[in-house]
């Protein structure tokens, strides 16, 4: 398997994980220390190792003490996932979806829920601005953003596709493919004709 492969299949278990444990204590303290992780670089919060690296596979930890970038879009990914759940039934309710939704497209869901006129405009400038992160921490702080938005209307994202996005994001020469896949997904949401079922 590829190293992206192993990343969509670590995060997904951990969903799963998290999901089926939502309602216990220990499940609960998961999603609570996941949250404080936001916008923190792995490693950062010991009493996240337990979470974060458990059956983490040997090929995506770091061997020097720096975060690979496979342990950035793992760690990204559970803890923005946590965020997102606040406040839903991870049971019931999953801000984690297993259809095709980006960011790009989650941006567009949220645009055409709102009755603001600019929303598709400011969509856009949210995905604009992570498009333009230098470092992970920056492009943690973009997405925190996007997420606090899609968690005040219970839109969901697949959180397996963003680890894999967060991973190639990272690559020079992978970047834009990333950015043009949300901006496309954006626009394929945002002006898709309805369908009579859908009515």
């Amino acid at each position: 398997m590829s190293t992206k492969s192993d990343i969509k299949s670590f995060v997904g278990k951990k969903i799963g994980i998290l999901q089926a444990e939502a309602d216990i204590g220990a499940g609960k303290a998961m999603f609570a220390d996941l949250r404080r992780g936001v916008g923190h670089e792995p490693g950062a919060l010991p009493q996240l190792f337990g979470t974060i690296l458990m059956d983490l596979p040997e090929n995506l930890m770091s061997q020097s003490g720096v975060p690979t970038r496979a342990e950035w879009s793992v760690y990204m990914a559970l803890t923005l996932y946590a965020m997102h759940q606040q406040g839903y039934d991870a049971k019931n309710r999953s801000m984690h979806t297993d259809e095709n939704v980006s960011m790009g497209a989650a941006l567009a869901k949220m645009a055409k829920a709102s009755e603001d006129t600019n929303a598709e405009g400011r969509m856009l400038q949210k995905l604009q601005a992570f498009a333009t992160s230098v470092d992970m921490k920056e492009a943690s702080h973009h997405l925190k953003n996007m997420i606090q938005l899609l968690g005040s209307k219970g839109i969901a994202v697949n959180y397996v596709l963003l680890s894999a996005d967060l991973y190639e994001f990272q690559f020079p020469e992978a970047r834009n493919h990333v950015n043009l896949r949300w901006g496309q997904d954006f626009y394929r949401e945002m002006y898709r004709k309805e369908t009579k079922e859908e009515l």
